[in-house]
């Protein structure tokens, strides 16, 4: 059992398998590439939380070499209509339009857009739902916060230059 999980290793590293996050020689490169990122602001609260969990996550400090431009949209659309025409249950859709831009030469380097999308019921309590819809987004968007960290680290990890 021992030596098939061995060779298994083996495999692995034949086939060109690197960690990303590596706790030896690239996470010092991959943090220095990260740090290079500053998070221009993002309008209205929701987009103040996603900025704020991107800026703890990339870690920014000193000179950057790139900004990230983001933009979100919310939408939102009910199903489940009971026979008193009453709603049950609403969809909350974000998406997150990103750009990386190098501030060398002012072209983006990086642009995709980012979904995430949740469901939750709909109560008699006013006060109830919008705390729901409320909490929906919140995880939402630091939901997306992490997808575009992971999608930078990721840019980076591929980047010619790169030093992992």
């Amino acid at each position: 059992m021992r030596l098939a999980g061995f060779i298994s290793m083996l495999f692995l590293t034949a086939c060109g398998f690197q960690p990303l996050y590596e706790t030896g020689g690239s996470s010092a490169a991959m943090q220095a590439h990260l740090a290079s990122v500053e998070v221009g602001p993002i309008a209205d609260r929701l987009g103040q939380v996603m900025r704020n969990r991107l800026v703890s996550r990339l870690n920014g400090a000193g000179n950057p070499e790139y900004r990230l431009e983001v933009g979100l949209q919310q939408n939102s659309e009910t199903f489940g209509v009971r026979p008193d025409t009453a709603t049950t249950q609403e969809q909350l859709t974000l998406v997150a339009g990103v750009r990386l831009v190098s501030l060398e030469t002012g072209e983006p380097v990086l642009e995709e857009n980012f979904r995430a999308r949740t469901s939750f019921d709909l109560v008699l309590s006013d006060f109830a739902t919008v705390s729901q819809r409320e909490d929906a987004a919140n995880r939402l968007v630091l939901d997306l916060a992490e997808r575009i960290h992971r999608r930078l680290a990721l840019h980076f990890a591929n980047k010619p230059d790169s030093k992992s």
